[in-house]
């Protein structure tokens, strides 16, 4: 607790021990005594330490002076004695009643969780102890009992301290802090953010890098590696190195892990009839593209490829993904069916909660000359099928696509597969031509506020999970 709320509820008990507290300020004060464990114990022990201070007999006798009794008046102490003891059984019992099994938190929502490793009990409705929480997917809101609501977004760590702190060991979290919970802490590696009353988002990684960017009131960064503390107000965020690492990532140390089973490079036999190859294949590539007057060279590179509708609130952050596969192994051949396999992976770019269940839709290039694009030089100003002036920039151009279907990702899902069957992938691919087809991914679903989640699904640079796959069964 900041020392100006203890100043001000040091200042409270006294006027509450003195009844000079009005009826509304009475009320107020009450309210938040019932939510905040930590106000609670301070104002009791406040009250606790004036009526032993009242009970001191040597002190009594020194400030005691005869007076008459046309002048006496009802002494303080024996107001506060009462009033001490009314409000130490009162909120006592609040304090008690939240502390006698040493829980200071509910699990209050999980959905479509999945947990690795926590010493916490993860069902909905759990009360939770100063313990860890591991999830590595799925939403999960956690409600302290000071009143601050956290919504964990998978992959996250979270270590509960006690009702008005906890530490975000990794991932990424949206908290929502009522005004009797001002002071709920956060520590990340390299930072500790205090909330005053607000909402916010925050990410954090395990090498100390971390995002915090305020949606509304004020909160107080400050950096534990020298960097003065900052005040951030509605609308307001400090990087340091986070969106960097998340914006250039690289397959890193797990680059060549497997690439015999997770991109192999040949048609593989998947038994009855099928057969199935990925963007590792000959010819085949993946990459996307971003509303940015940019042209970055590098989106090809990267062991992921982004997906995202920002309309309403950032119509510079929509992403496409563009994959294309080198179908000269089916060259002459007839594909009975056809199914499109991509793989979720987690971009922890955006806020899982502020995007909801969401549609994606595919698209087959039609124009076939489009097919000879570079990962190197496709951008928003340069891509096939696609018009940066057009409204709904986030799709392509109708008159040059045929829609192949859509599928469906819940919020809070970010690891899984999706695929994609039917008659109209396979005669789209029937009808090619020149042995390489290039399929569009967009998310039709807009996000309902700024800084919502970028999907992410691997690529063939992946050292970890597999690149699109396009399995087909050839007559």
């Amino acid at each position: 607790m900041k020392p100006a709320d203890q100043f001000r509820l040091l200042e409270l008990s006294e006027r509450y021990a003195d009844e000079k507290l009005s009826a509304a300020e009475v009320a107020a004060l009450e309210t938040e005594l019932r939510e905040n464990a930590e106000a609670r114990t301070f104002f009791a022990k406040a009250l606790h330490q004036r009526a032993e201070l009242c009970f001191d007999d040597s002190w009594h006798t020194q400030q005691a002076a005869p007076v008459s009794q046309a002048t006496a008046k009802p002494v303080w102490w024996r107001h506060a004695i009462t009033a001490a003891a009314a409000a130490c059984i009162t909120f006592g019992v609040f304090w008690l009643q939240s502390t006698r099994d040493g829980t200071v938190a509910t699990l209050i929502r999980a959905q479509q969780c999945q947990w690795a490793g926590s010493s916490l009990p993860t069902v909905e409705g759990a009360r939770l102890k100063p313990g860890m929480l591991d999830l590595i997917e799925g939403l999960a809101v956690l409600r302290f009992d000071s009143g601050a609501e956290l919504v964990l977004e998978a992959p996250a760590t979270v270590e509960v301290l006690d009702g008005m702190n906890c530490k975000l060991r990794r991932g990424t979290l949206v908290a929502e802090v009522p005004p009797q919970a001002k002071g709920f802490s956060i520590d990340t590696k390299d930072a500790k953010v205090i909330d005053w009353g607000t909402k916010f988002g925050l990410s954090a990684g395990e090498d100390g890098k971390y995002l915090v960017q305020v949606m509304e009131g004020l909160v107080e960064v400050d950096d534990k590696t020298g960097a003065a503390t900052k005040k951030l107000e509605k609308g307001q965020r400090v990087d340091r190195g986070w969106s960097q690492r998340q914006m250039h990532p690289s397959a890193g140390d797990d680059a060549d892990a497997e690439p015999s089973r997770w991109q192999p490079s040949i048609v593989m036999d998947a038994g009855d009839g099928w057969q199935a190859i990925t963007t590792a294949f000959g010819r085949g590539k993946d990459s996307y593209i971003q509303s940015s007057d940019k042209a970055p060279s590098d989106f090809g590179t990267h062991p992921f490829f982004r997906v995202k509708h920002s309309r309403d609130t950032k119509p510079d952050l929509n992403r496409k993904g563009y994959i294309a596969f080198d179908l000269s192994k089916f060259s002459g051949r007839t594909l009975e069916d056809a199914e499109l396999v991509l793989t979720i992976e987690p971009s922890e770019l955006g806020f899982a909660s502020f995007v909801p269940d969401s549609t994606f839709a595919v698209y087959g290039v039609l124009d076939e000359s489009a097919d000879a694009w570079e990962e190197a030089g496709l951008n928003w100003q340069k891509a096939p099928a696609h018009d940066p002036a057009q409204p709904e920039s986030h799709l392509p151009v109708a008159a040059k696509v045929k829609l192949l279907g859509k599928f469906e990702i819940a919020q809070g899902i970010n690891r899984g597969t999706r695929k994609l069957r039917g008659k109209d992938l396979a005669d789209f691919l029937n009808a090619d031509t020149n042995q390489i087809a290039t399929l569009i991914i967009c998310r039709e679903t807009n996000e309902t506020q700024d800084s919502g989640l970028v999907h992410a699904f691997a690529t063939k640079e992946n050292g970890t999970r597999s690149a699109p796959m396009l399995r087909v069964k050839v007559r």
